[in-house]
């Protein structure tokens, strides 16, 4: 339904960051993907595309160029997912986890998956990748030890959280290598191609507010939840507005030249992460005072999730006033 309506060059990129926001949501955030029907799988995927071709569309049309424009778009992410895929687990007890894990943990992974996206589609190796590996890895194999638990779902084993993590890295993998070089070979990508169309925009929003709507008659969605999150993403899409311009540099601009990561130095970070996530999961008990490493991750999304708004917003505040002053004559 979806991918009829892109631009061809722009296909393989929109499906490499959809597929990596649903790693990074479902399973480094582990949002119980073992115990996932399958027809809630089939709601996922498009909803998951939909979003990633909002998020590249947005890079394109406001050439968007530094980190601050990440943060805004990985909670335009979140915002959206809250409502149309995780409302279930995202918003089950607001106004907490609007923090904790819309603005939360869910923004943060959404923010990491932007930057993977541009180490994999540059063609050249990062040192960021195998120490961002390291952490990740490390946060995930903890998380997944002891976050079920914590939720009610029960404890997770470790083969059947090494088996998702193994599957999406191979999905990963399978579209870097796969998919990514016959589009390059196609045509070649710009900036034009990941603007959606009018028609493009009508079934994006299409699939997001049916999925939205599903999950309002299913009782997911309560009355905070659906008037504090269009509240924040307009605010997000309003300060993106704000900064955007029509030339210019954007985040993209090597991105779209479709060299994908060379596949040793992929191999070599995927073992590392999965690696160290076995390390985390095994990691003895340890505590200090009343602080565990899964505590720490917790405070950690909270942190996180409390700070990156009011941040952005008051640097970029300050940004703009300087720059009013710098136009000034003195």
């Amino acid at each position: 339904m979806l991918l009829p309506v892109l631009r061809r060059p722009s296909t393989g990129l929109v499906i490499l960051l959809g597929g990596l926001l649903l790693f990074g949501s479902e399973v480094l955030a582990w949002t119980n993907p073992a115990m996932r029907p399958l027809g809630e799988w089939l709601l996922l995927l498009p909803g998951y595309a939909a979003l990633s071709a909002v998020l590249l569309d947005l890079i394109a049309r406001y050439r968007i160029r530094d980190f601050f424009g990440g943060l805004l778009l990985a909670g335009v992410y979140s915002l959206i997912a809250a409502l149309a895929l995780n409302p279930a687990s995202m918003l089950t007890d607001m106004p907490r986890t609007l923090f904790t894990r819309v603005m939360g943990a869910h923004a943060l992974l959404a923010a990491e998956m932007l930057g993977l996206f541009l180490v994999l589609t540059r063609g050249e190796r990062s040192r960021r990748l195998l120490i961002g590996c390291v952490i990740v890895g490390l946060a995930w194999g903890v998380w997944v030890k002891h976050w079920p638990v914590a939720e009610g779902y029960g404890e997770v084993a470790l083969p059947t959280m090494l088996a998702f993590g193994v599957a999406g890295v191979a999905v990963i993998a399978l579209l870097l290598y796969g998919l990514l070089p016959r589009v390059r070979s196609e045509n070649s990508a710009s900036l034009d191609t990941l603007r959606l169309s009018p028609r493009g925009w009508a079934v994006v929003v299409a699939v997001l507010a049916g999925l939205t709507a599903l999950r309002l008659v299913r009782g997911e969605v309560d009355a905070p939840g659906l008037v504090l999150c269009p509240l924040l993403l307009a605010l997000c899409w309003a300060v993106i507005w704000f900064r955007g311009r029509k030339t210019g540099d954007t985040l993209l601009d090597r991105t779209l030249h479709l060299q994908p990561l060379s596949f040793p130095n992929f191999l070599l970070a995927a073992v590392i992460f999965l690696g160290v996530g076995v390390l985390g999961y095994n990691l003895p008990a340890t505590r200090w005072g009343t602080v565990t490493p899964f505590t720490l991750i917790g405070l950690g999304f909270t942190a996180y999730g409390l700070a990156w708004l009011p941040t952005v917003s008051l640097v970029l505040g300050v940004q703009g006033y300087l720059r009013q002053l710098a136009s000034r004559k003195m």
